[in-house]
């Protein structure tokens, strides 16, 4: 990725043309973004959810029995971050339905990130209770994010631990771990969790270190960091650049 920017900075410094240093500029931001911050992708995902919560939410306005409908239209609420939302979506279905192992899931997820951890937590229990493996795990994960905003970092701890046993090489799991010894004071496990974190991220190929990447971040927060810092001077090479060398 260096490389590359580096070829940009050239090409502007050698045409000397403002054209060309703008076009590369934007050249430059789309390869860093890609390959590092990836807000793009992300903002094009939000786009496609917003128009698909309207489309979801006019098929339920048409049938509201649809659970497959209402089922997708939480899951959009959940991921463009409106638990209000996918509660008032989901709730329907749990109540037509309290062994639906998928609604109470959402449900439960959505009271959690809503800030009501004690229902959110007895919804999940419910659906580990049915599944233990539901998701492949992700009931523990989620519980240990919700305990981690709300400053229990013994119950994190407790709940990461549970994850990792299943997911030991889960990069977002050992960042959690990390996070969660912190709180309790302990450096040393916390930047020993942290280390582990950064070397599973290494290891993980192409396409699984750009969802990775973030919370690899996180434990290494001097990265980010670093790479802004270098897309903030290759801009500055390629529209100050000309000016600089004429």
């Amino acid at each position: 990725m260096l490389t590359k920017i580096l070829v940009f900075g050239l090409v502007a410094l050698l045409t000397r043309s403002p054209l060309v240093a703008a076009l590369v500029t934007l050249a430059v931001w789309v390869v860093l973004d890609w390959n590092a911050f990836r807000l793009l992708p992300r903002l094009g995902r939000r786009l496609w959810d917003l128009r698909l919560a309207a489309d979801l939410s006019r098929t339920l306005a048409q049938n509201p029995h649809d659970r497959r409908a209402r089922a997708a239209l939480a899951e959009v609420w959940l991921r463009l971050h409106r638990p209000a939302a996918a509660i008032e979506v989901v709730r329907p279905a749990v109540e037509a339905d309290p062994g639906d192992r998928e609604a109470l899931f959402q449900l439960g997820v959505a009271c959690l990130r809503r800030g009501d951890r004690e229902r959110g937590e007895l919804f999940l229990r419910e659906v580990e209770a049915m599944q233990p493996d539901f998701r492949q795990g992700e009931i523990p994960f989620e519980i240990a994010r919700a305990r981690l905003r709300a400053g229990d970092a013994a119950g994190t701890l407790d709940a990461v631990q549970r994850f990792l046993a299943a997911h030991p090489a889960s990069v977002r799991g050992l960042v959690l771990l990390g996070l969660s010894q912190a709180r309790r004071g302990d450096g040393a496990a916390a930047r020993a969790a942290y280390e582990r974190a950064w070397d599973e991220f290494g290891q993980l190929p192409r396409f699984a270190r750009r969802e990775a990447r973030i919370w690899a971040w996180r434990a290494r927060p001097s990265r980010p960091l670093l790479l802004l810092g270098l897309a903030l001077f290759a801009v500055a090479l390629l529209l100050e650049g000309p000016r600089w060398f004429s």
